[in-house]
């Protein structure tokens, strides 16, 4: 009977981890035809095939030190190193909102329109995937795979955020982001976080001890 519950066991891990090399396979897929380009890029599925990928980085902890340069070097007019680590960040993860809107500023600053364009749309792109709503309402939240998509929102939307609350509403986790817009006027959107927090709790149980 042990024999068995631990062939039993094996097999569940063994069909966990191809099903988590499968989505990596398909994420690789579907980014390889995001860059390429020529035709529409199913954005979500994109995204979601990262959030069950092996490489997902729900905390953004891999990737902090450089996003934080990337602004850094924004912020100093260095338009060429900031593209270039924006770039690097998206070998790593090709949905960062944050890297696209960088890379496309710092193109356009460059002379380079056909590759900021290209960060354009993929900008336009994945917010609409996360769009599922308009945000106003919790019954229309947007949907995220992270807390860092949440932020990349408001960048691209120009509002400046000032607050982050946690909702519960039938039984749905929400984040509810306050913030001011450039005509100075307060705004406030709902992101539906099941899959983030489902993320984030998978990663805190597996994470090795000390």
């Amino acid at each position: 009977m042990v024999r068995w519950l631990v062939f039993a066991c094996a097999l569940m891990l063994g069909a966990s981890a191809y099903a988590a090399d499968d989505a990596g396979a398909r994420y690789q897929a579907l980014v390889a035809a995001a860059r390429q380009g020529g035709a529409p890029v199913d954005w979500q599925a994109l995204r979601f095939a990262y959030a069950d990928s092996p490489g997902f980085d729900v905390f953004g902890a891999r990737s902090a030190g450089l996003r934080k340069a990337m602004f850094e070097s924004f912020q100093k007019a260095d338009f060429a190193g900031a593209a270039a680590q924006a770039e690097q960040l998206l070998e790593d993860s090709y949905v960062e909102i944050d890297a696209h809107i960088v890379c496309d500023l710092a193109y356009q600053r460059l002379g380079d329109a056909a590759r900021a364009r290209r960060h354009h749309d993929s900008v336009t792109g994945l917010l609409a995937s996360i769009r599922t709503g308009d945000g106003r309402t919790p019954a229309t939240a947007f949907t995220v795979i992270t807390v860092r998509e949440e932020y990349g929102v408001l960048h691209a939307f120009g509002i400046k955020p000032t607050h982050q609350s946690l909702i519960q509403d039938g039984g749905h986790a929400y984040d509810l982001l306050e913030g001011v817009d450039p005509a100075g006027q307060p705004q406030r959107y709902y992101f539906l976080i099941d899959r983030v927090m489902a993320a984030e709790a998978a990663a805190l149980k597996n994470k090795p001890k000390p």
